[in-house]
């Protein structure tokens, strides 16, 4: 995080328009002067974190600026709708075009994106960590269309953390670190341990860590949880889920996506839209949550998996950021203090290792890597009981992806319990103490550390 990938593609596409350098197009000079010139030169882009208007139906966020009209007064949502159905029909996906962007899941939302991308028909198309939150068979079917793609003359720079992408779809690799070019290699002459040593600079080790955990008594238990799910054929989204989570544990969530693994987490901290029914029980205690904030202020914690919608506050800083949920103890006669917020944030700078010019930065300004970083800290400072993290190292690198297992780890060995939710199995297999499958709303299957398996996890999971 922060080797300048995402700048770079910014400036290929015309979102950043003051730099030095030239860029070359068709071997002449081009200057773009914003995304529409460089989408009238043929180059589209997927952002890492998605661009979408959430009131808007997924058709018309496709043709957002390019609408298809009937005369010159009226849209034609009809041809919009058609052909943003073809180009879902291209993608593999069920998405219907009407339906309101804001309703879907990241991973549908980020199929929209690329579908809008394909409506440009662009000669070029930059790719930000596409398949950050789709699940294995969204990526298989992805892949697909990049072959398509790729086979039709386009050309596509991939931007990916993800060793296995990065050496299936490659024919060459650019390696940036801290904002210069690295190397750049034919995928058939290097491998991905040379890559992983040309980020960081340094071998990745595996993560080792230590002695095997030790967990304490049972801190929550769910008994019979269900949710409803209005006006689907499923009916329910969650569906008489039972386990229980013991102090220093680490419990892994599996499934593929729209099992309800998001949803469990939202019933566990009082945000599901729905009612759950059923019964959750913390610290010996039944409990209700309404709101997520009687669940913070009983020591529950949630990290989403939406960092840009649900867990940043962009128009604040770094400091801001981190201290939000503690501002009572910097308010001293209804004024918030800066000396105890700043040391609130420091201290959570300094534990995490935030990369940052400082804790008045815009939180924007950081990389989604320390962005993520902070929202840990800033749960953190509340001093949770339990720690809910919703898929935590999506669009991290692998080092820091490291720190954060590391992390986990020491929270754990506090006393600290932790249910994560992983789109990445060899991720649940390094942290978790045990491992619960979802499929479709139902818990299908329920595995120590000591047993688990890619194969056993997906096999439960479909």
């Amino acid at each position: 995080n922060g080797a300048g990938k995402s700048t770079l593609m910014k400036i290929l596409s015309g979102v950043i328009t003051s730099y030095e350098g030239q860029l070359i197009v068709r071997e002449q000079p081009a200057a773009f002067r914003g995304t529409r010139d460089a989408e009238q030169a043929g180059i589209s882009i997927i952002h890492q974190e998605l661009n979408l208007v959430e009131q808007l139906s997924a058709a018309a966020n496709i043709f957002l600026g390019r609408e298809r009209r009937r005369g010159l007064a009226f849209l034609d949502d009809r041809a919009m709708e058609r052909e943003a159905a073809e180009l879902f029909q291209q993608l593999e996906c069920e998405v219907r075009p009407s339906q309101p962007v804001g309703e879907l899941r990241v991973g549908d939302q980020q199929l929209v994106e690329i579908a809008k991308a394909l409506s440009l028909k662009s000669e070029i198309l930059i790719m930000d960590e596409p398949t950050s939150a789709l699940t294995e068979s969204e990526v298989a079917r992805l892949f697909r269309v990049i072959e398509r793609l790729r086979k039709q003359g386009v050309t596509i720079l991939y931007i990916s953390h993800k060793m296995e992408e990065v050496f299936r779809l490659s024919d060459r690799i650019t390696v940036l670190r801290d904002g210069q070019v690295v190397k750049t290699l034919d995928r058939s002459a290097t491998s991905p341990q040379e890559i992983t040593h040309l980020m960081v600079g340094r071998e990745i080790e595996s993560v080792d860590l230590g002695e095997p955990r030790q967990p304490g008594d049972t801190v929550l238990e769910v008994r019979g949880l269900s949710l409803p799910w209005p006006g689907h054929a499923r009916q329910w989204r969650l569906r008489d889920v039972s386990f229980s989570l013991r102090r220093g544990e680490v419990l892994g969530i599996a499934g593929l996506m729209g099992a309800g693994r998001t949803e469990l987490l939202e019933c566990l901290f009082g945000a599901s839209v729905e009612r759950p029914s059923g019964e959750i029980v913390f610290n010996g205690r039944p409990v209700s949550f309404r709101h997520p904030a009687e669940a913070k202020q009983a020591g529950i914690a949630l990290v989403t998996e939406d960092r840009k919608r649900l867990g940043l506050f962009s128009q604040m800083n770094v400091r801001e950021n981190i201290t939000l949920c503690k501002l009572d103890e910097a308010v001293s006669a209804g004024l918030i203090g800066s000396r105890p917020e700043q040391a609130m944030a420091a201290e959570m700078i300094d534990k995490l290792a935030v990369r940052t010019a400082g804790s008045s930065a815009a939180i924007t300004s950081l990389s989604g890597g320390n962005q993520q970083k902070c929202i840990i800290g800033r749960w953190l400072l509340t001093k949770p009981e339990v720690l809910l993290l919703d898929d935590p190292t999506r669009g991290v690198d692998v080092g820091a992806k490291a720190e954060l297992y590391r992390l986990m780890d020491q929270l754990c060995r506090d006393g600290i319990a932790i249910i994560l939710t992983s789109s990445e199995l060899p991720e649940l297999l390094t942290v978790c103490d045990r491992i619960l499958v979802l499929s479709e709303g139902r818990l299908t299957a329920e595995f120590s550390s000591g047993e688990a398996t890619e194969q056993k996890i997906l096999e439960a999971a479909v």
